[in-house]
């Protein structure tokens, strides 16, 4: 469940052993999707969705399985681009931290 706070998106969640890559740790190709996920609820709205185009992940330390918080905003819009940063955390502060651009799609476009 993704929540509207401050000048973004944030969720707080749990993730077990289901999620696993390095032992006792969270596989990176999960922490982008959930990355990618929260981005793109920042950058979108029912009226304008918006479509990712391109993300990039830093992978500053290896985030642990258990309670996880997720968060992202709108840096900028140009046209039909939105630009979004965001960030994982665990309990020990940021593993991983994005940026993304999303596009809004001709067939939503006014």
């Amino acid at each position: 469940h993704i929540e509207q706070g401050g000048d973004g998106v944030f969720t707080d969640f749990h993730l077990g052993a289901a999620y696993e890559g390095p032992p006792g740790h969270v596989h990176g190709g999960v922490a982008a999707l959930v990355l990618d996920h929260v981005l793109g609820a920042a950058a979108s709205s029912q009226e304008k969705p918006r479509l990712t185009g391109t993300i990039t992940l830093r992978y500053r330390r290896l985030t642990r399985l258990g309670s996880l918080h997720a968060e992202a905003r709108i840096t900028r819009t140009d046209g039909v681009k939105t630009f979004t940063a965001g960030q994982l955390a665990d309990e020990d502060g940021v593993t991983v931290e994005a940026e993304g651009v999303f596009i809004q799609p001709r067939w939503s476009r006014d």
